[in-house]
């Protein structure tokens, strides 16, 4: 399997880990708060913390944006990827209710479809592989 460019997913990748990290030690920040100023309300809290899935998720598609050729799809992937960093990095000052959500289930979508892509290129490089070892064994 061939990389074609990969800085610029590698950078998304690491950018989108450092806004993870950020977003756990604001929300660990938020909860030590929140359990010395009310640990009964503290005790019934349930969140669902979301910021360490959409890093897998921009690192999912990411990977498959590295292994893509450079085309017309391979700049579509690049500025969706930008797209899903910006929407979940300023979606409480967009005013549509749920934003976040939407970025967050589109970038969950949208990883699961490059994760199969990937596996059908992978799947495919293996058999052009053993096909090729098995044609040179018979050549010898």
């Amino acid at each position: 399997m061939k990389f074609y460019k990969p800085l610029f997913s590698i950078v998304v990748i690491l950018i989108q880990l450092c806004l993870s990290i950020l977003a756990h030690f604001n929300h660990m920040q938020a909860m030590e708060k929140l359990k010395t100023e009310n640990p009964e309300l503290y005790e019934l809290i349930d969140l669902h913390v979301t910021y360490d899935f959409l890093f897998l998720f921009v690192l999912v598609i990411g990977f498959y944006e590295m292994t893509t050729s450079p085309s017309l799809i391979k700049t579509l992937i690049q500025i969706f990827l930008v797209c899903i960093i910006l929407g979940a990095q300023f979606s409480e000052i967009i005013p549509i209710k749920g934003f976040y959500y939407g970025v967050y289930n589109t970038a969950w979508f949208s990883s699961g479809m490059a994760l199969v892509l990937i596996l059908v290129r992978i799947g495919k490089y293996s058999f052009e592989e053993v096909n090729y070892w098995k044609s040179n064994k018979y050549n010898r």
